[in-house]
């Protein structure tokens, strides 16, 4: 429900969970006026950003709370003597900063109400009435206020994702929604802290947690790991303890790239391991036991976790996109999956649902919305949300590189597709072997048709462009999308497109419910193969029929982690036809009135023998079914 407007605000539609639509904005970073610090005291945030872009619901009057998780490794014992809360929107109302031991807490630790009027882009410095000690295990640091502008929540718009930078609460339409962690969505905000009792460590380091990794038994591989530096030195070596199940060693690791004495530093470095010999899955951690040479007392950890797999296979990395053709800004999405499409043709799997207008032609139902509310927007392998053009950053073609990011994990299933269409093209038999290559799971198996190819000549087929109002110069001369610009080639309002990868069916119904199998096979052993099969009825909308060919028509398997909901994996095959169907049975162009057995009589379905078919443009075909 969430959405950015930032830098080149074309650009910013970068929510996960939710994304509501919005016009072009002129750049919205700004240089800031950096507040003052209380005297005596030292500054702290999460990001030291001095460029700024913001979040919003789309809409004014609305009640949002907003703060940081301050972690207390770092800063426990000292206190916090007051508050630097940053402000883009300067009409905001009933404002307040606070304190809390836990987000939920209905007692705050300090509150201080902020009454003033307010400049945009600014900080507003708020000492607290009494200062509060920050204990071992950390606390929350937040502000609360009423919105005049749609986009009224500050983010630090030239940062990465940092964890615990941003949490939001909002009430929208009626309904308080709870706290929410958009640390993984979202560069930080970027509120600052005024400490006393704080002296910068000569080493602080603190691990992100590595992951899952899945390789071959009795295989070498490699781990990567994150990490953040809050120190006064330069950090150029590690020393690490790396456990794979119960084997422990001990490596020494040069870091590619030095990480600077300062706070909110990152860096990198990755591990050698090598798997266990049976197939199954084993913790790993990754501990750090020097700095620079000097024994580290700290407790720096990186914990993830690896399976062993019976064999290796390709991934195909799902995207389905979230579109319509009364989406102004949509076109963007059309040029990134034509682009992947084109690509990468057998590890791309394109899912384009049409659910953002009802007029769209391509109108579909029958497809949950996986959590977006706004379009252009996308979800691969529902693990991570971007936009379909940008991906999770700001550059065009960005999606390539979120696109590639997930098809380079290793799956630990296999899918093989096959479908077919009924003898008297009602539907689609779909068709899976699904072979597991480590400790099995629980997972559920959805089935989508997409069809390529479609196109048509009434005003509803035409997709609506936003991009239209402007040269591309002055979208950037982004590639492809500079084609939907005033001087482009689709410099059109609204533009003639032949769609591709779009849902015709699928085993979901209206409500977003998968009605296929929910699959526990955690008693097989690796290397099973669990055989399954769907039917899914042909599209019977007019406008569809009339568009389709039937020979471009692609059934997806979906793999979905019953416990992340996550895809593991996915097959897809073209659809093919049953012998008993001819040529002109396969043209959907041209469609069947009638049908007639040899005696003349009307008849329902196919029946063996010679079929008289009398055509939508008035011919007769003689069709002999086996």
């Amino acid at each position: 429900m969430l959405a950015v407007a930032g830098i080149a605000g074309l650009q910013a539609q970068r929510l996960q969970r939710a994304l509501t639509t919005f016009p072009i904005a002129q750049p919205h970073a700004t240089q800031l006026r950096k507040a003052a610090s209380l005297d005596g005291t030292t500054t702290w945030g999460l990001t030291e950003s001095t460029s700024w872009s913001s979040l919003g619901l789309g809409a004014t009057g609305l009640e949002f709370s907003v703060a940081i998780r301050v972690p207390g490794d770092l800063l426990g014992g000292t206190t916090i003597q007051g508050i630097n809360m940053p402000v883009v929107d300067n009409g905001i109302k009933n404002v307040s900063v606070w304190v809390r031991k836990q987000l939920n807490d209905t007692e705050n630790l300090a509150s201080v109400a902020v009454d003033e009027t307010f400049s945009a882009n600014t900080y507003v410095t708020v000492p607290l009435d009494e200062p509060v000690t920050i204990p071992a295990e950390g606390l929350y640091v937040g502000y609360s206020f009423t919105n005049s502008s749609n986009y009224c929540i500050p983010i630090a718009s030239d940062e990465e994702f940092v964890e615990g930078g941003l949490y939001l609460q909002y009430k929208y339409q009626g309904t308080t929604y709870a706290w929410g962690d958009y640390s993984n969505q979202f560069p930080p905000t970027p509120l600052q802290l005024f400490i006393t009792g704080f002296s910068v460590p000569d080493y602080h380091l603190s691990l992100k947690a590595c992951g899952i990794h899945r390789y071959l038994a009795n295989a070498q591989f490699k781990v990567p790991v994150d990490f953040k530096s809050n120190g006064a030195n330069e950090v150029t070596s590690l020393d690490v303890d790396v456990t794979v199940g119960d084997n422990t060693q001990a490596q020494h690791i040069e870091l590619a790239e030095s990480v600077e004495a300062g706070l909110n530093k990152t860096g990198s470095f990755a591990v050698e391991c090598t798997t266990p010999e049976q197939i199954g899955e084993y913790p790993i951690k990754v501990k750090v036991t020097k700095v620079n040479g000097i024994a580290y007392e700290k407790e720096a950890v990186s914990e993830g976790t690896v399976k062993t797999l019976t064999r290796m296979v390709p991934r195909r990395t799902v995207i389905e996109e979230y579109t319509g053709t009364r989406c102004q800004w949509c076109p963007r999405g059309w040029v990134g999956m034509e682009y992947l499409k084109e690509k990468y043709p057998d590890t791309f799997v394109g899912i384009a649902f049409h659910k953002y207008n009802s007029s769209d032609p391509m109108y579909y139902a029958n497809y949950p919305m996986l959590d977006m509310t706004g379009a252009p927007q996308c979800i691969i392998d529902r693990k991570v949300m971007a936009d379909p053009y940008y991906g999770q950053g700001k550059d065009p073609y960005g999606i390539e590189t979120d696109f590639k990011s997930l098809n380079a994990l290793i799956p630990e299933m296999d899918v093989d597709v096959s479908a077919m269409w009924r003898p008297d093209l009602s539907g689609v038999d779909v068709k899976a072997d699904i072979e597991y290559l480590t400790t099995p799971c629980e997972f559920s198996i959805a089935y989508v048709l997409t069809a390529d190819s479609l196109s048509g000549t009434t005003s509803a087929w035409k997709q609506t462009n936003g991009y239209s109002q402007y040269t591309a110069a002055q979208t950037g001369n982004e590639p492809g999308v500079s084609d939907f610009c005033k001087d482009g080639k689709y410099g059109s309002s609204t533009v003639a497109l032949v769609f591709n990868d779009v849902v015709i069916g699928s085993s979901y119904n209206s409500s977003g419910v998968n009605l296929a199998d929910e699959v526990d096979i955690t008693g097989d052993v690796p290397g099973s193969v669990y055989s399954t099969s769907y039917f899914i009825n042909a599209p019977t909308k007019t406008t569809v029929v009339n568009a389709l060919h039937r020979e471009l028509v692609t059934a997806v398997v979906l793999i979905i982690d019953n416990t992340t909901g996550e895809l593991m994996n996915a097959g897809k095959a073209r659809v093919t036809f049953p012998d008993a169907v001819t040529d002109v049975e396969r043209d959907a162009r041209t469609k069947e009135s009638a049908r007639y057995n040899a005696a003349g009589m009307r008849i329902a379905v196919p029946q063996r023998g010679l079929n008289l078919i009398r055509m939508s443009d008035g011919s007769v075909r003689k069709v002999m079914v086996k």
